[in-house]
């Protein structure tokens, strides 16, 4: 029944609501804990060896300061002056306010570029746009992680409005032309990872 839910909640509950920048404030990031990444970032730092790191939507900075602290440099951008705000001081001067329907950055500029959790809160309409952008500025690795509309608590976000299966996200990049390599047994979050060599 939970499935059938989160199937019904996909298709005509998340479309109707609307991308709202405001709804990510002090409240939405509250609950969040402030400690480095230490997994997730020594696991990239040995698959992908990225001198430099850029995580969009890197909301209160952990991902950051786990790439920090293993030596590589990394930066974070969020559209969150609050989450922002809340990261430790620690790893505060590598994150800055950004938009990911607006990245400014150079092609190429990034060895390694993630994304988590970050497109479901995205308009579907946009979905190409940005990660034909966040491809642009990576120059090996590009990672996404999206919640899917299968996952237990996918419909409990009210700012989930972008909710498809594994398969309709495959689609997406493959329409783009990019190769999305296969997500080794052990990767972090490996259920919805997306793992894009450039140049494959």
């Amino acid at each position: 029944m939970s499935r059938i839910k989160s199937l019904i909640h996909s298709i005509f509950v998340a479309p109707s609501k609307k991308y709202k920048k405001e709804e990510f404030n002090a409240d939405y990031f509250s609950k969040l804990k402030l400690s480095p990444d230490v997994k997730k970032a020594s696991y990239y730092r040995d698959f992908f060896s990225p001198k430099n790191a850029l995580d969009v939507g890197c909301g209160i900075g952990n991902l950051v300061w786990g790439f920090v602290n293993f030596g590589v440099v990394a930066e974070g951008i969020d559209i969150s002056k609050d989450a922002i705000n809340r990261s430790s001081i620690e790893v505060r001067s590598h994150l800055k306010i950004g938009d990911i329907l607006n990245l400014d950055y150079p092609d190429n500029r990034f060895d390694l570029v993630n994304c988590s959790d970050t497109l479901e809160h995205i308009p579907e309409e946009a979905s190409c746009e940005i990660i034909r952008n966040l491809y642009r500025i990576t120059n090996r690795w590009l990672v996404l992680n999206i919640c899917l509309w299968t996952e237990k608590n996918a419909r409990l976000d009210p700012t989930h409005i972008n909710l498809h299966s594994k398969r309709w996200w495959a689609k997406k990049i493959n329409q783009l032309g990019f190769v999305v390599i296969k997500t080794p047994d052990d990767f972090p979050s490996k259920r919805n990872a997306f793992i894009i060599k450039k140049g494959a």
